[in-house]
């Protein structure tokens, strides 16, 4: 029963910051290479579907809040001017790819389901970044573990 919840926890780090705190935490967790690319992957692929479907409640919230408090957001930060050289240089595939380990599952759905309006193909690209990062994250962190513990 131990193990369930340790693998939903895998799962839950996922769906939230997937390459630098969901693989890690599978393999400190004591899971084999192949379930912590099956644990990862899926705490990412339900991250990115939660979040891209709700993605325009979400951003309107924020921006209530925002109002609420009389703060006018920030356009040009240092994030935002990086996430539109990644759009401008290399589209959809670009941000499907970097989400994953740099932007955080979260923020990365929200900024493709605003900017893209084909969310079955953004879903898409964005569940392929999600598989690409669980199984090379997996297979760099799980030799690297196994060295550490000494196995």
């Amino acid at each position: 029963m131990a193990e369930f919840w340790e693998a939903i926890g895998v799962m839950f780090l996922s769906t939230l910051k997937h390459t630098l705190v969901g693989v890690p935490s599978g393999f400190a967790a004591g899971f084999s290479t192949l379930e912590v690319m099956l644990y990862t992957a899926i705490g990412g692929v339900i991250g990115v579907f939660f979040f891209m479907y709700f993605a325009s409640s979400t951003k309107k919230a924020y921006l209530w809040f925002l109002k609420k408090r009389g703060i006018t957001p920030r356009k040009f930060t240092k994030t935002n001017r990086f996430i539109v050289r990644i759009k401008q240089r290399f589209g959809l595939h670009g941000l499907a790819f970097i989400t994953p380990p740099l932007i955080s599952v979260p923020v990365g759905a929200i900024i493709v389901a605003t900017i893209y309006k084909n969310k079955i193909r953004a879903f898409t690209f964005m569940v392929a970044g999600v598989l690409f990062w669980s199984i090379l994250g997996s297979c760099i962190v799980g030799p690297i573990a196994k060295l550490i513990a000494g196995n």
